[in-house]
């Protein structure tokens, strides 16, 4: 049996975070190991709850023997954790995923280190413009872009950096045999002459919504800066955004009109001190130690100016600033005397987000905690996570989950 089998085995196991699966690696020391453990030792030696005893406890490599054929069938590499074309700045995060599906060849990140360009789906020409010209300049100095290769604001930044001839890496969150979006089958097949398209989960897994937050990890546990170009309030790049925190990296955002709602996601990292203001590619190279760009490479074009009518006065103009800011702060007083009345928490969506605050308030700080104590598949404990941490309820610092009072 081959070494590949066993990590494929361990790697299938979808009762398991992949924080759960490292840890493991790290105390009994390889897939192989944990192979041959029963499942009375699982019980003496871990803390795993039952749905995870139970799951190691199966040795059965029926779907570990068909990933492998369907890889070699498609042309799809499969990286371990032990092989060189694995990326090892991904080692330095505390869940990277035990196995990587690959195609295409990713590039040599020591050598040109990545940055993460996210941003929404439902990109402005102001977004698309600064996406696609910050993507080009910064591959053309050198940078790997990575991205999740959604529409708007992530495919006009791997645009931009094919049109240089730079490098670049898409991370889905499906199965990489199925082009997610179909709209970006073209631009699909250029990313894998470029670099390379990759995944945690193996071939033809569907593209299902909880996967996406998941996966975003992965885009800023691969760069050594993560920008954030174009996000609303509510917005999966600030997942992204936020993990990068987590895992140290540095994060930046492109900032616009106070107004503008597409934008309000980027404005408030960089008022939240959570990230720096880019306001060109050099702001970015010059953190991650290259050299900035200089004389040869064009500017980047602004976006048209907004003009005032002649007849309006600059109180005029202060007046309507300092009136956004006062219903700003309304609005937070709002929010935080509905917070103190409703102990509760209203903001609940369903009675999942309830049974998950509850052992929260009972002592839970992580999501295996939760896990240990919900009848809820990992997915769904995972999906409702990242809702209500989008919805201001739960905040994460170095892993720990709390309650927004």
């Amino acid at each position: 049996m081959s070494k590949l089998s066993y990590w494929l085995w361990l790697a299938a196991k979808d009762e398991l975070t992949a924080l759960v699966k490292n840890q493991l690696l790290e105390c009994f020391g390889s897939p192989e190991h944990l192979f041959a453990m029963s499942r009375q030792e699982f019980i003496e030696k871990t803390r795993l709850n039952k749905k995870q005893i139970d799951a190691l406890s199966d040795k059965s490599l029926q779907r570990a023997d068909a990933i492998q054929f369907d890889c070699e069938k498609l042309g799809i590499s499969i990286l371990t954790m032990e092989d060189s074309a694995y990326p090892e700045i991904l080692c330095s995060i505390p869940d990277p995923p035990i196995i990587l599906y690959a195609k295409g060849k990713i590039p040599d990140l020591e050598r040109k280190p990545a940055v993460g360009i996210v941003g929404t789906r439902k990109a402005t020409p102001y977004g698309m413009t600064m996406a696609g010209e910050f993507g080009k300049q910064l591959a053309s100095a050198g940078m790997t872009i990575v991205s999740g290769m959604a529409l708007g604001i992530d495919g006009a930044a791997m645009r931009g950096a094919i049109s240089a001839g730079g490098k670049t890496i898409a991370v889905l969150a499906g199965g990489i045999n199925i082009c997610y979006p179909p709209e970006h089958n073209f631009l699909m097949g250029d990313i894998q002459l470029t670099g390379a398209v990759i995944s945690e989960n193996p071939p033809s897994t569907p593209h299902k919504g909880f996967l996406f937050p998941i996966r975003n990890r992965i885009i800023s546990g691969l760069s050594r800066a993560v920008l954030v170009v174009e996000a609303p309030a509510r917005s999966g790049a600030l997942i992204t955004a936020h993990e990068a925190l987590e895992q140290g990296r540095e994060v930046f955002a492109i900032p616009a009109n106070i107004d503008a709602p597409n934008s309000m996601g980027c404005n408030h990292l960089i008022r939240d001190g959570e990230a720096a203001i880019a306001c060109e590619p050099n702001d970015i190279l010059r953190e991650v130690g290259l050299s900035p760009i200089y004389g040869s490479k064009k500017p980047i074009k602004q976006p048209e100016q907004v003009h005032y009518d002649d007849k309006q006065t600059v109180e005029e103009m202060w007046n309507k600033i300092l009136k956004h800011e006062e219903k700003t702060e309304e609005n937070k007083s709002e929010k935080q005397e509905t917070t103190q009345k409703h102990a509760h928490i209203p903001q609940l969506q369903n009675e999942n987000q309830k049974a998950i605050v509850d052992i929260i308030l009972n002592g839970a700080e992580t999501p295996e905690d939760i896990l240990e104590q919900i009848d809820l598949p990992v997915a769904r404990v995972m999906t409702e996570l990242t809702m209500m941490e989008l919805d201001g309820i739960l905040k994460r610092e170095n892993g720990i989950i709390t309650i927004n009072f």
